[in-house]
């Protein structure tokens, strides 16, 4: 199942661990929580990249399997300690959305027809061993690997995935994130191994598309209500799983201790066991991070500076795939900033070298794109606006904006420019921080602005909801691997849900139909977003502000994978406990 670990996530700027969902639905990143991965047993799953998703000729996924992921024997035992926030809901996959009821889930349910390699990024066979695409690009045909089997020791089979997606696509069955069975047209296990899914389009992300089921084991839930944990045990303490770990115990707010499944398609792992305790205090965390109490928690920004100087912690650093970006929207419904001219201006007094190195602690980059550097669409020679006060102030003037005698700039007809709304969620330093900034820089072109901070589902409400009484907002995205899903968030038809701003730009969205139609090959596709890029740093609808480095703290008992692009947490089996 493509979960999204992808991302525009409306999640915390901790999780990684995005909303159950084939097809990533944007959501904003919120609170005041470090942009560091909590590492889980979880395997990376990300949106496929293009090469994998050709069409036109049938094509056969290579069907070299990756190397043995699990360590000599040598390395086994020990128990893994990592802390969370918050605890989980449940294990029923088709009916939680939050990050935590996912960090526990993807523990005991294995999921990815297809993988990701971590060096290339390029798809690998997961639970199918190999697939083929249909000429005209329809019709996905897998082979499951005939050696998966259930923790009982029953073999997981294509008729698993099926009763999961007959089930999961029942509206009765209220699964949240069904619309990501939209595209898919039929979804049929032909045999015991070969799971056959159609779609009603031809689609270059059509392989992201079709890996849209986590299996639950048929021979186990059918004998159960599908959502009622009172009627169905397995919802709370699955006995029957094909993750990684098996459940031991579940003290709700507590912890959940699970120990290996020696019956794991990729290998068991290499921890003895995997204990998540919960804790809902950051600096509690912290401590128990520095006392050894805990391998892995949460390090804020504001922190990242202690921890390193700590002697039994190790940093691991890469510059993500798919990172969390920060940007000040503008809403253009305001007459002002309609003023594609005064946009730019604003973009020019923005310093995002300086909130790179002292907002967030040199763990973030300047952007000026809707794509970071290290995606494989990105366009450098979108236009740029490096910060010069001076140039900012030539651009208005140039617009038809004059200062008068006081200072404070005039509009075209010689009127005052009405004072600034900047709105930023409460809770987030930085996000105070940048506003108070822009604040700043816009006075030195004669702008003054009031600054706003609200709770954070608040705010995200308020952005919403008529009259739209603000001017600019202060926000961020985590990004994806497979461009395409962008087009969510400068979508007409997403206004004002996810393109709170308001922008509109058909050709815009026509370009991202296009990217998402045969050819379907990296170059052609590439530079299709590479103009929306241009289009979009043009028309600035935002202030790209910084794209986020990834990091995690672990204990240095613990040894991980090297850090990639993916991070460390793909195929987690590999780690092991130093002795």
């Amino acid at each position: 199942m493509k979960r999204a670990l992808s991302g525009f996530a409306l999640t915390t700027i901790l999780v990684m661990l995005a909303a159950c969902t084939s097809q990533p639905t944007p959501t904003t990143i919120p609170q005041t929580t470090p942009t560091q991965v909590i590492i889980t047993a979880v395997t990376t799953r990300v949106p496929a990249t293009p090469a994998a998703l050709a069409v036109g000729s049938p094509t056969t996924a290579s069907s070299t399997r990756p190397a043995p992921t699990n360590t000599p024997v040598l390395h086994r035992g020990g128990d893994y300690k990592e802390l969370l926030g918050t605890d989980a809901v449940s294990f029923q996959i088709y009916q939680t959305t939050d990050p935590s009821s996912r960090v526990y889930q993807d523990k005991v349910y294995a999921s990815g027809l297809w993988l990701r390699d971590p060096q290339t990024l390029q798809p690998i066979p997961g639970m199918a061993e190999s697939w083929t695409v249909s000429p005209d690009g329809k019709t996905y045909t897998f082979n499951l690997r005939k050696d998966i089997k259930w923790s009982d020791g029953t073999p997981l089979t294509a008729n698993d995935f099926e009763w999961t997606y007959v089930q999961a696509s029942k509206p009765e069955n209220k699964y949240p994130y069904i619309d990501t069975f939209k595209d898919i047209a039929t979804y049929t296990a032909t045999d015991d191994y070969v799971l056959q899914i159609g779609l009603k389009d031809s689609t270059c992300i059509g392989l992201t598309t079709v890996d849209a089921i986590t299996p639950l084991p048929k021979h186990i839930w059918s004998k159960y209500d599908w959502s009622d944990p009172n009627k169905n045990p397995e919802i709370l303490n699955p006995t029957v799983v094909s993750g990684p770990y098996k459940l031991k115990e579940w003290r709700r707010d507590d912890h959940a201790t699970f120990v290996r499944n020696d019956l794991y398609y990729r290998g068991a792992p290499n921890f003895d066991s995997d204990t998540v305790r919960i804790v809902a205090n950051s600096v509690t965390q912290l401590a128990l991070l520095k006392s050894g109490d805990a391998d892995t928690a949460a390090v804020g920004l504001s922190d990242y500076a202690d921890a390193k100087k700590t002697d039994n912690l190790q940093v691991y650093s890469w510059d993500p795939a798919m990172p969390e970006w920060d940007y000040i929207g503008f809403n253009l419904r305001r007459p002002l900033l309609k003023d594609v001219e005064v946009r730019h201006a604003l973009s020019y007094a923005i310093p995002r070298q300086t909130m790179a190195d002292q907002i967030f602690n040199g763990l973030a980059k300047p952007t000026f794109s809707a794509f970071a550097p290290s995606s494989w669409v990105f366009n450098p020679d979108v236009p740029r606006y490096d910060y010069n006060i001076d140039t900012a102030k030539a651009t208005l003037q140039k617009a038809g904006y004059k200062l008068d005698a006081n200072g404070k700039l005039l509009d075209k007809d010689g009127k005052p420019v009405v004072k600034l709304k900047i709105l930023y969620n409460t809770g987030n330093p930085q996000r105070q921080q940048i506003a108070t900034t822009a604040q700043q820089e816009f006075k030195k072109l004669g702008i003054d602005a009031d600054l706003t901070g609200m709770e954070f589902q608040a705010y995200l409400d308020y952005l919403k909801r008529e009259p739209f009484d603000y001017d600019l907002f202060v926000l961020g995205w985590r990004t994806t691997l497979e461009p395409y899903f962008s087009y969510q968030i400068w979508s007409e038809a997403n206004i004002p849900a996810l393109n709170t701003g308001a922008y509109v730009n058909k050709e815009v969205g026509n370009l991202f139909d296009q990217a998402n139609h045969p050819p379907c090959g990296d170059n052609s596709r590439k530079s299709v977003f590479q103009q929306i890029q241009k289009i979009i740093s043009t028309d600035a609808p935002y202030i790209f502000l910084t794209y986020r480095t990834g990091y995690t703290f672990l204990n240095k008992r613990v040894t991980p994978n090297a850090p990639t692009q993916l991070g460390i947490s793909y195929f987690p089996e590999q780690w092991y406990i130093n002795k």
